[in-house]
């Protein structure tokens, strides 16, 4: 019995999150970053328009059936800021964190594991590493956030793998713009 018990605990440690909820206090990835392109791998195109994947699925329909077909998709088109943004402002405290994309959704994450919809999305640390690691059926995006020893660079590594996006590993490397720049304005929302 004492084995079984055993196993069942060490069956339920494996199971549980590898992610640490406790924001280490040495990395403040708060302020406003900015792409620094020399830096950072190009945009891929799977962050182009939606309009461009509708008409390759309706020439896909098209080519299959002869004549043009209803498009029909297995779920959203995921909306990936990470990928595209070219700047960011990012508010973090001890059990969250939110990002503000312009032009995009305000991201808001806290630390753990949260349902969103159809998506599962596990946030926290590694050490010094922010890690968000998004899963759906259809999609799972890793992030990893490495703030600099000088905490004046943000290097954002993406990981994509999905049935309509072919893996990608994407790197993104940011550059915090300095406070008298910003107008005195403050990154919370």
């Amino acid at each position: 019995m004492k084995i079984f018990c055993l196993i069942v605990l060490l069956l339920g440690l494996c199971a549980c999150s590898h992610l640490d909820t406790q924001s280490p206090g040495s990395v403040d990835l708060s302020g406003t970053w900015e792409i620094d392109a020399r830096r950072s791998d190009p945009t891929p195109l799977v962050a182009g328009s939606r309009q461009s994947e509708l008409d390759a699925e309706a020439d896909r329909a098209a080519a299959r059936y002869g004549e043009p077909q209803p498009i029909q998709f297995d779920g959203p088109i995921p909306l990936l800021p990470m990928v595209s943004a070219t700047q960011m402002t990012i508010a973090q405290d001890a059990v969250s964190m939110g990002i503000d994309y312009p032009g995009s959704p305000y991201r808001d994450l806290k630390w753990g594991t949260q349902k969103r919809g159809l998506f599962r999305v596990d946030a926290g640390w590694d050490m010094q590493k922010l890690i968000i690691e998004t899963r759906s059926e259809p999609l799972m995006i890793r992030e990893i956030y490495t703030l600099s020893d000088a905490g004046n660079t943000l290097t954002l590594m993406i990981d994509l793998n999905g049935k309509r996006i072919e893996k990608l590993h994407i790197r993104r490397v940011f550059v915090r713009k300095s406070v008298a720049a910003t107008d005195g304005q403050s990154p919370l929302r």
